[in-house]
């Protein structure tokens, strides 16, 4: 964060060149702990809370009161990501709203860590709006500061401050962030993958979520790590299929031996370069409770293409399909007046044109006008074209 706290008037004016000079290295038997720093680095990247082990360690080791790191894309009015440690509130909510142009740190160079004051004199710094309006504000003396670029456009800003007395940071503190430079390249590019990865899975948990059908996933030992919405309601329905621990397992003693092969070969195609789909039926003997089963094998995508197994898709079915979808958000996308939607509902219920009528009350007549106005509205020509544009519509994911 381009966020410095600093000193009184009294002590700015106090430093001149004779009070810049780099401080001494760390005497011997008493080394900086990179490794720590490295440690606590990598490990922040998937962290709950991203950063802030890195950089408790870092305000630490570096003598500092706080620490800042910006994660942004540059853009018009962008502040970025704030990822920090001790930084007081209010400056970081006035740093958010205000754009200071004469902040020192505005144009630094990527790969290079300096101090405010090898930016700026300490007269110049005192007179700056970036020091009187925001900085002025917490009795800080001097701020760190290094810009990382990664995966192209990305900029990673870390900072580092400091209060009396500990003086300005020297010649051991900037070598050793520059030596952490190329790490924190590499964990910012870790971060921002992980990042987008999390966006796309949430997205196809929210599709997966909405699907007519169960979905079940195994990974390569068979451990169950994601059961859809649909496919947890069939199975409290159906008390066919059950998770136990991490296992998915039948229901009926004589159908778990059927399951276990079933899925061992889905994983053994997998393995084998030769994917193929298995299937299964599960039936209560008690009721007519049925469901279908459908076995695909994921398999890992490695440099050269399809690998290993990564595990197995378990697709469930039922002798009826739950309709899962939208019918409020399919008459935005077709633009249905209401009395269509509510013919809509019915034919999907697998009504026929003459028994939705009855049931909405309307003569038939009124009935097949209503169809042949969603016909036209939707580009389809029959009820089953019509009833297929519904199932597959961006209404199921709504």
């Amino acid at each position: 964060m381009h966020l410095a706290l600093y000193a009184d008037d009294s002590t700015l004016a106090s430093m001149g060149n004779e009070t810049r000079k780099p401080q001494p290295a760390p005497a011997a038997g008493q080394p900086i702990g990179f490794d720590q720093l490295l440690l606590k680095l990598y490990r922040s990247v998937h962290s709950a809370s991203p950063w802030t082990e890195f950089l408790e360690e870092m305000s630490a080791q570096f003598n500092g009161c706080a620490a800042t790191l910006v994660v942004r894309q540059p853009a018009i009015g962008d502040r970025g990501d704030l990822f920090d440690v001790h930084v007081t509130r209010a400056l970081a909510d006035v740093y958010r709203t205000v754009r200071f142009e004469d902040d020192p740190f505005l144009d630094l160079e990527e790969g290079v860590a300096c101090n405010i004051f090898d930016r700026v004199s300490a007269e110049e710094f005192k007179r700056s709006r970036f020091y009187n309006e925001l900085l002025k504000l917490d009795g800080n003396t001097d701020i760190l500061a290094m810009n990382v670029v990664f995966g192209g456009t990305y900029l990673g800003s870390l900072k580092l401050s400091r209060r009396e007395p500990a003086g300005l940071f020297g010649l051991a503190e900037k070598s050793l962030m520059m030596r952490l430079y190329p790490h924190l390249k590499v964990a910012l590019e870790m971060f921002e993958r992980g990042r987008r990865r999390q966006l796309e899975i949430n997205a196809y948990i929210k599709a997966i979520d909405q699907l007519a059908f169960g979905v079940v996933i195994l990974n390569e030992r068979a451990h169950v790590i994601r059961v859809n919405e649909t496919a947890s309601r069939m199975m409290k329905d159906t008390q066919l299929l059950r998770v136990v621990g991490n296992f998915l397992q039948a229901g009926a003693a004589d159908h778990e031996l059927q399951l276990g092969r079933a899925i061992q070969q889905a994983l053994a195609s997998g393995s084998a370069g030769t994917p193929a789909s298995g299937s299964l039926t599960l039936a209560a003997r008690a009721s007519d409770q049925t469901l279908h089963l459908l076995l695909r094998p994921i398999q890992e995508v490695g440099v050269h293409g399809a690998g290993a197994a990564g595990g197995v898709a378990v697709f469930l079915s039922g002798e009826k399909l739950q309709r899962i979808v939208s019918i409020t958000t399919f008459a935005g996308l077709y633009n249905l007046s209401r009395a269509e939607v509510a013919l809509v509902g019915e034919l999907l219920e697998g009504l026929s044109i003459s028994e939705a009528a009855a049931r909405l009350e309307i003569s038939e007549n009124t009935a097949r006008v209503q169809l042949r106005s969603v016909f036209a509205k939707t580009d389809t020509h029959r009820q089953a074209d019509l009833m297929r544009l519904v199932l597959t519509s961006l209404a199921i994911i709504a």
